[in-house]
């Protein structure tokens, strides 16, 4: 008796998403809209401060980091580097400044992306995906 051979389907691990800003409710909206995106997409941390930030990365160790350029008057931008240094996360900046030498220094200290906060959330959800290509 001959057997059909049947392909095996693997799905691809769900990226893995840090949050950090100051605000609560940034945090929240980013999550919710990160769910809809379930199963190929979660949070799976959130920090609000770059103390928080720089020990989540290491811990979690995930895929895509979304970083406010202003924690509460910390400098997000600065943490960029070290972030990389903690995790070989993307760093996608979701932020409220929209001069462009903001968005020039997030990218030259190895930012993938710059999305301003007023952007729609279609618009973060593209910037996560393409920072994973």
């Amino acid at each position: 008796m001959e057997h059909a051979i049947v392909p095996c389907l693997t799905l691809a691990p769900p990226i893995e998403v840090l949050l950090v800003d100051d605000q609560r409710a940034i945090l929240a909206g980013v999550t919710a809209l990160i769910a809809c995106e379930s199963p190929h997409m979660q949070v799976t941390g959130q920090a609000r401060c770059g103390r928080e930030a720089l020990e989540l990365a290491h811990d979690i160790q995930p895929d895509i980091i979304v970083l406010d350029a202003d924690l509460a008057g910390e400098d997000g931008i600065a943490l960029i580097p070290l972030l990389q240094a903690k995790c070989q996360a993307a760093i996608v900046v979701f932020t409220c400044l929209t001069e462009p030498d903001a968005r020039h220094r997030a990218l030259r200290l190895g930012a993938a992306d710059f999305v301003p906060k007023t952007s729609s959330g279609s618009d973060l959800i593209a910037a996560i995906l393409g920072a994973m290509e």
